[in-house]
């Protein structure tokens, strides 16, 4: 027991500094090939919205428990809109959403949060579903291209690059041994998971919705949280928009593609639903009026995250 609780937490810290690593490494990189602003923030939001849940999501499959990565996905879903958003509103003390692009982005964002419930109501994410939720991400990404010129700025740091050959080398190890560390910590991840959902005796898909998706979302909390300490609103935004958007569509578009994910009953997701919905509506309405998140409007969304917990812990105790 000691040892797969062990084996869980070191397995989210190995997940959140390799994809650290793989994330500065691609900073350092934008600067040297002066990748535009929006490149990078676009692609390194991708890496961390999906690459650790990705690994997760392969070695589910394997180990035939799909659920597991599902259960994950949505539960990101709903931290992102909750959690993350609220803190980031308290930390920055008014989340301002006046770009256009955030505000048109959010019914994106609420659409892909939305369809992923709606497509498993039959008991399956089938490669179809899979398909619908790849094309709604390319649609999307197409979208966010068009408006490029928002984000014509050219990455660069202020203070000058030394050793720029070493650099290069380092970071490209740092990639290199990334790679093979998130593979690894997400092995370990699902092992552990399986173990722990066996031995409590609960669905494995209701751990992935809590553990699990607290786990994977460090990175994102991180890189968001950031930003708004900083000031930087659309960054922050952004990055809560994309992280809402990117998981459920490419994410889990990839893995239904690849391998159908089927399980018994839409129920153990049905307080999910609820709580989404819930989410949804605050987060929209929040965004809309004032065109800002302010902290007391932080404050619901942490709370109303906290009521889906108490409520999850309560139905896994009878």
């Amino acid at each position: 027991m000691i040892y797969y609780i062990f084996l869980f937490v070191i397995s989210f810290i190995i997940l959140g500094v390799s994809a650290r690593w793989i994330v500065d490494s691609l900073t350092f990189f934008a600067q040297i090939f002066k990748w535009r602003e929006f490149v990078l923030v676009y692609f390194v939001l991708v890496i961390m919205a999906t690459v650790p849940n990705l690994v997760i999501g392969v070695f589910s499959t394997i180990k035939n428990v799909p659920e597991l990565f599902l259960g994950d996905v949505l539960g990101n879903s709903l931290i992102t809109l909750t959690f993350i958003t609220g803190l980031a509103a308290i930390v920055s003390k008014n989340l301002r959403a006046e770009s256009r692009v955030v505000q048109q982005s959010s019914f994106f964002l609420v659409f892909s949060a939305i369809l992923p419930l709606l497509l498993i109501m039959d008991g399956e994410l089938s490669r179809g579903d899979g398909i619908v939720l790849l094309m709604l991400f390319f649609l999307y990404s197409g979208w966010l291209f068009s408006k490029r010129r928002l984000f014509d700025h050219v990455y660069e740091e202020k203070e000058k690059i030394k050793h720029p050959f070493m650099l290069l080398f380092k970071n490209t190890g740092c990639i290199l041994l990334g790679i093979p560390f998130l593979i690894l910590a997400g092995h370990w991840i699902v092992q552990s998971s399986i173990f722990f959902a066996e031995y409590f005796d609960f669905s494995i898909a209701v751990f992935g919705l809590l553990a699990v998706a607290i786990g994977t979302s460090l990175p994102e909390m991180f890189f968001i949280v950031t930003a708004a300490k900083k000031q930087n609103d659309w960054l922050a935004l952004g990055g809560i928009v994309g992280d809402g958007i990117v998981l459920p569509t490419l994410g889990l578009g990839l893995i239904a593609t690849i391998s159908p994910i089927k399980f018994f009953s839409f129920s153990e997701f049905a307080p999910l639903f609820i709580f989404l919905i819930i989410a949804i509506f605050l987060f929209l309405f929040f965004i809309k009026t004032g065109k800002k998140i302010t902290q007391k409007e932080g404050v619901i969304l942490i709370v109303v995250y906290g009521m889906f917990l108490v409520f999850e812990i309560i139905s896994l105790i009878k």
